[in-house]
């Protein structure tokens, strides 16, 4: 599941989502990714830090009431410096990515989750 609230955005990443064999579902706020996670049950979560409605991490918190942890991945995907990155994880349980969304940064979301669902 990716949580963005910039449509075009979320859009073109899915769409890398989906070219890299994801089935991906979006939501553009937070309140639609707390209804979607109860429909969609995903296994990865990519959700922007800074949403219109909530803070990404108020999000992922939310989502791990709903979701077993234990079988989701969370990530907070965002447009900080590294150097902010560096500073908001020392604060944060939960992964950052930093944007754009590469390759090697959703194959290591996957090797992961691949990790986290086969133990």
């Amino acid at each position: 599941m990716l949580v963005d609230d910039h449509a075009a955005l979320a859009e073109a990443t899915a769409e890398f989502l989906r070219f890299s064999g994801l089935d991906v579902r979006t939501a553009l706020d937070g309140k639609e990714a707390l209804a979607l996670a109860k429909a969609f049950r995903p296994q990865l979560v990519l959700c922007d830090l800074r949403l219109r409605d909530a803070s990404g991490l108020e999000v992922v918190q939310a989502l791990e009431t709903t979701l077993d942890p234990k079988q989701v991945i969370f990530a907070l995907h965002t447009a900080m410096t590294e150097a902010e990155v560096r500073s908001f994880e020392s604060q944060a349980d939960v992964q950052i990515i930093s944007k754009p969304l590469t390759e090697s940064k959703l194959k290591k979301l996957l090797d992961e989750l691949h990790t986290k669902t086969s133990s």
